[in-house]
């Protein structure tokens, strides 16, 4: 009886002492969940550019790939080129235009050929030889990422440079006005410029439009010529220069002509057919080849039937740079050409 009683003792002190532990565990637990530890402060928030790739750089991720279509094909250019290597003189701007320079350029090894203002930008260029020749080993050392050749000069080539670097074929050489502008277009978007390109663009549209008000209902006829020393040879309709006059407003006297119709670029003319057509205003492209006196003048002009010509009598008979006026084709060359056209030709103000 008495052993019974302190049995039933004994199990009252063992469920008590459960239900004192088991209280302290859930009191436990309890002042866990009220008191969480701190949750540690956010990451810094990424730039949007580094959001959109998943890393942590600020720097604006690599473009993607783009295919270029220009005259020989199609191209494919990994993120946004650097070193860049042109194979015509036209092509300098166009980078330029963009905020970018050449690494490497064809300059026939006569750096004057490039005009001066382009020249001191893109200063420590590297020569890659002669523009209708350019030397395949230089261009592979520079290891490029971007060609720009063109396609009349290059076509020969063009699969060998395609080996050194993804090569864009674009008409410079014998191109147009219009395909100058196409042109530039194309080597914006190649290099992942084509916004910055486009602003380029739509400011040359709108001067060349205000020049065209101006010059609304002006028909002169105008030729270009260039060397005159043995015989003297007329930039056809289809040249640079020339359909860049034509669009201001000029009648180019080579405009559907028949007789020199079929010429790409130069016609070979004699002083009997140039007086035949006899334009209203000559324009002289001179450069260093040229004979000249010391006043300035060639020797065709003490011809007497140069004598003969209407713009020789009206002084309508001006003298550009050739380096400007022919080999810088491109937007900012024909910005040069609109310049001098406004303040000179048409005198303009």
């Amino acid at each position: 009886m008495r052993y019974g009683k302190q049995l039933g003792i004994a199990i009252t002190y063992v469920m008590m002492a459960v239900l004192i532990l088991a209280c302290g565990s859930t009191g436990s637990n309890q002042a866990s969940g009220s008191n969480p530890a701190p949750t540690p402060p956010p990451a810094s928030t990424p730039t949007s550019d580094s959001a959109a790739s998943g890393t942590k750089e600020t720097t604006a991720a690599p473009q993607g790939n783009r295919i270029i279509k220009h005259d020989l094909g199609e191209t494919t250019i990994q993120g946004t080129p650097q070193r860049i290597v042109v194979l015509e003189l036209g092509f300098i701007d166009a980078l330029l235009d963009v905020g970018l320079k050449p690494l490497g350029v064809a300059d026939d090894n006569k750096p004057n050929l490039i005009v001066e203002d382009a020249l001191k930008k893109i200063e420590g260029y590297t020569a890659v030889g002669m523009r209708a020749q350019p030397s395949l080993e230089k261009i592979k050392v520079l290891n490029p990422d971007l060609i720009i050749a063109d396609t009349d000069r290059h076509k020969n080539v063009y699969a060998e440079l395609s080996k050194i670097a993804p090569t864009l074929s674009l008409k410079n050489l014998n191109a147009n006005y219009q395909e100058t502008l196409d042109a530039a277009a194309t080597i914006g978007i190649a290099v992942g410029k084509k916004s910055e390109m486009d602003k380029v663009l739509e400011t040359h549209k709108a001067k060349l439009k205000a020049l065209q008000s101006k010059a609304a209902g002006i028909k002169k006829s105008v030729l270009l010529i260039g060397n005159t020393d043995t015989e003297m040879t007329v930039r056809h309709a289809e040249f640079f220069s020339s359909q860049l006059l034509s669009t201001i407003g000029f009648n180019y006297l080579l405009n559907n002509n028949s007789k020199f119709g079929t010429v790409d670029r130069n016609v070979k003319m004699t002083i009997e057919q140039l007086l035949e057509l006899d334009p209203d205003i000559v324009i002289l492209m001179s450069g260093d080849i040229d004979k000249k006196d010391k006043d300035g003048n060639r020797p065709v002009h003490k011809d007497p039937l140069w004598q003969e010509l209407k713009a020789v009598k009206t002084k309508q008979m001006f003298d550009v740079d050739r380096y400007a006026w022919s080999l810088r084709r491109s937007v900012q060359g024909a910005n040069v050409m609109l310049d001098q056209t406004e303040k000179e030709i048409l005198k303009l103000k």
